[in-house]
């Protein structure tokens, strides 16, 4: 029993991933298009609608429906462009088609990655639960435009050599196209010119200013001063633009500054007050998980000596992974102490309450032999699964060792270990009962048999799988270790009489 305990648990420790909510059992997806900047709202449609074919020549009995919104990316990306597109896919029930929402994405991604006006396309499942962010989310943080972009462009590349890293993206996007005005300082000294004047003559000729009201009966009216709608279009009118300087004398634009076009940001995020830049990411579940793939991509980087002034924030589900964890660990650590009191107060030793709770360890066991052949990763809800366990395990050891004990007292001369065989007997009806008709209430559940619910289905499979397990646990190992605990107290009572009499 000990060897198969810590093989369990070795193999666990070493082969098994926790992916928080894993999405094989999702029921929607989304995919995030971006065409390159200038694409019009009619374009972005018409290429879409070659996904929307793709999406229509699933399997029957796949999709439910899906919808498609252009010129924005939803709640994944904030903002409006003419160039986004979205579609969401909703999927039929879990238990009701052959494959899960994984397998329907990656047939998906290579059957689109034909289209060749996509200048990208990312797919973000939904795998339920509390919104946690994407598998990998990154966020460079600094003041320093520059030095930030190119830790980003050095994060980015990190990850995209980090195997099972997929559907990487970055939150900087581009904007629409915009003039940008650069400066010749030197030029702006010699014409006595300063760049307020210039800002302010361009804000004065394309947004205007108002320069008087007229009063029409009981309304008043602004006169607004600016260019007119042909000139506003135009990039000659802009060069041609004159500014009086500090001399009275008036100096065109184009002697003191160059003109060129370029797309502008689309967005400006902060984190803690500072511009941020935030990367996030997919994993293949099969290869690695975004705890580890972020740890693997980071390693590298010395921020504290190669950046100054930069800070990498790890978010998104890597975050809430770790940070679940730790709360899960807790849990189960308090639920285990307060089972342990009330077994104290129940049985006045401090002994026998490992003996009821030694199958606690035996029935996550259970667990990790049920979720390794079914090629499944722990998640929070399998987590909760094991720490509801742990109640439930205790109750054929408490019912079998508390009727020892009784047994025990009514007829203190008979042998330990009749009294265990006894006992033994006689609880071996209600626990095998007890367990059976609690599996078979819990398996269709993680079946999904009658009626699924893939956000259950985990907890239901570490429970049914644990209680399983368990049970010949405490019809075999629990008597040996009474036995066992009978031999020792005899032997530590029988060295002990010899020193009293002495």
């Amino acid at each position: 029993s000990i060897v198969m305990l810590t093989g369990s648990f070795w193999y666990a420790g070493r082969y098994m991933d926790f992916i928080l909510f894993p999405t094989q059992s999702a029921d929607r997806f989304y995919m995030l298009a971006e065409l390159p900047t200038g694409s019009s709202l009619d374009h972005t449609s018409d290429t879409i609608r070659e996904f929307e074919a793709i999406v229509e020549t699933l399997p029957e009995g796949e999709v439910d429906s899906y919808v498609t919104r252009i010129g924005s990316h939803g709640d994944f990306n904030m903002g409006e462009n003419e160039h986004w597109a979205y579609v969401g896919v909703y999927l039929t029930p879990f238990a009701t088609r052959a494959r899960n929402a994984d397998q329907i994405v990656e047939d998906l991604r290579q059957r689109s990655a034909g289209i060749e006006a996509v200048e990208s396309m990312i797919f973000v499942i939904d795998s339920g639960g509390p919104p946690v962010g994407r598998p990998i989310t990154v966020r460079v943080v600094g003041s320093d435009n520059e030095m930030r972009s190119d830790l980003t462009e050095l994060v980015m590349q990190r990850l995209s050599e980090t195997e099972g890293v997929k559907d990487l993206d970055r939150d900087d996007k581009r904007g629409k196209e915009q003039i940008n005005i650069n400066i010749d300082f030197i030029r702006l000294a010699d014409s006595a010119l300063t760049v307020s004047d210039i800002a302010r003559n361009v804000r004065l000729a394309f947004d205007g200013e108002v320069v008087t009201s007229v009063r029409y009966g009981d309304e008043d009216v602004d006169f607004r001063v600016q260019f007119e709608d042909a000139a506003r279009s135009s990039l000659d009118s802009l060069s041609d633009l004159v500014i009086p300087n500090a001399r009275g004398e008036f100096v065109y634009l184009e002697e003191v500054a160059d003109f060129g076009i370029d797309a502008g940001p689309s967005n400006m995020y902060h984190f803690d007050n500072e511009r941020a830049i935030t990367i996030t990411g997919g994993v293949d579940i099969d290869v690695t998980t975004p705890i580890r793939a972020t740890s693997e991509a980071l390693a590298g980087i010395d921020i504290d000596n190669d950046w100054p002034g930069m800070r990498i924030v790890v978010g998104g589900e890597a975050e809430e992974s770790t940070e679940s964890m730790g709360s899960l660990i807790v849990a189960f650590v308090a639920a285990s102490v307060g089972i342990y009191l009330l077994l104290l107060l129940l049985f006045n030793s401090m002994t026998q309450p490992f003996l009821v709770m030694i199958a606690i360890p035996f029935g996550m066991v259970g667990v990790i032999i049920a979720f390794a052949l079914h090629g499944t990763a722990f998640g929070f809800l399998a987590m909760l699964g094991i720490i509801g366990l742990t109640g439930i395990l205790v109750n054929d050891s408490l019912i079998l060792v508390n009727l020892v004990n009784k047994m025990r007292e009514t007829d203190p001369d008979v042998p330990m270990h009749e009294v265990i065989v006894a006992a033994t007997r006689t609880r071996l009806r209600p626990i095998v009962l007890t367990s059976i008709t609690t599996v078979a209430g819990l398996l269709p559940m993680a079946y999904g048999l009658g009626g699924s619910d893939p956000f259950s289905a985990p907890m239901a499979l570490a429970m049914g799988y644990g209680i399983l397990f368990a049970t010949p646990i405490t019809l075999f190992l629990v008597p040996v270790l009474l036995a066992v605990a009978d031999d020792i107290r005899r032997a530590v009572n029988g060295l002990r009489r010899p020193k009293m009499a002495r």
